[in-house]
């Protein structure tokens, strides 16, 4: 498969990750009310989610502060930044205590996660859908006109038949109220907008994940259509020395044609020139000899004069 082909490829599967973040998140904005008609969810709790995930790459991309390159970068760093503020809007709690608690520990866990790819570790996907999982189970508190998070028996005093022990028989744990959850005035149909809430943080999930892998084929196929401007021969030579799985860490991701090249002559010129000495200390097998006669530096002068081991030499 030739280099252009492959870069048209990881294009059109970035756009089409992007395309399920941006379904994903108008899922997420919508619920249905008592008359079953949909209405949003406004936009206090998608202003907080995109605060947290602007902390996220702001202390979290400490490695990275490259700008996007061109049209396709910029807009699948768009995409990124849209995806993790719809799932983070998704997981809060609309209003309260909850919401202050769920920001800060979010931040962190998202900062945290930035600094590797991808954002969404398996670790920050089961934190924010146990979040969730909070969230809808509120929501549905409130459907039914329960305004608490949960209501716990007394013991002893439960079971007994006595009207004016009613304030006492329970506790209610965690109270809140319509406004705070962000109801419609009619109230909210639970079941389908917990359909759409479901579905739109799972597209979103699967969009990030996927937009992340793309965006890293995306950068592989460009170093490879730089290197394949090399003469065949000698470009084989480079992608053995440099392979790809080390290209995101030696920091080739994301730069500018004129700079992946010179960073491209550096890093073979230092490789070659390590892998020189080497071949040099490995060639002088007299000095090596005196000043290893045995033991763990002999098996380790053995090894770089006659290679590895193998079930001929062995008696």
């Amino acid at each position: 498969m030739s280099v252009h082909v492959r870069s048209s490829l990881a294009a059109r599967q970035l756009a089409f990750a992007c395309l399920l973040v941006a379904v994903g998140g108008f899922l997420l904005g919508l619920q249905v009310d008592g008359n079953g008609e949909l209405v949003g969810t406004g936009y206090s709790s998608l202003g907080v989610g995109a605060m947290v995930a602007l902390a996220a790459v702001l202390f979290g991309s400490g490695r990275d502060t490259r700008a996007p390159r061109d049209l396709v970068g910029a807009f699948s760093a768009l995409s990124g930044f849209l995806g993790l503020a719809f799932v983070v809007s998704a997981v809060l709690a609309p209003g309260g205590g909850w919401m202050f608690f769920e920001v800060l520990l979010l931040s962190v866990a998202l900062s945290r996660a930035g600094r590797e790819q991808p954002v969404l570790s398996r670790g920050t996907v089961a934190l924010l859908a146990v979040l969730l999982l909070f969230r809808l189970w509120i929501s549905y508190q409130g459907s039914q006109h329960r305004w608490e998070v949960m209501s716990l028996d007394v013991p002893v005093l439960s079971s007994l038949p006595f009207d004016f022990l009613a304030p006492i028989q329970s506790v209610e744990l965690g109270e809140f109220t319509p406004r705070e959850l962000g109801f419609p005035p009619a109230g909210l149909d639970f079941a389908p907008s917990l359909a759409l809430w479901s579905a739109g943080f799972v597209l979103c999930v699967v969009g990030l994940a996927w937009r992340s892998h793309a965006a890293t084929e995306y950068e592989n196929d460009r170093i490879h259509a730089v290197i394949a401007e090399l003469p065949p021969t000698l470009a084989n030579i480079v992608a053995r020395i440099l392979p790809e799985s080390q290209w995101a860490d030696l920091g080739l991701h994301g730069l500018a044609d004129r700079p992946l090249r010179k960073k491209l002559e550096e890093l073979v010129i230092a490789r070659i020139a390590a892998r020189r000495e080497l071949e040099l200390a490995a060639q002088s097998r007299e000095l090596l000899a005196i000043t290893n006669p045995g033991g763990f530096s002999g098996e380790i002068l053995r090894a770089l004069t006659q290679g590895p081991v193998t079930s001929k030499d062995t008696p």
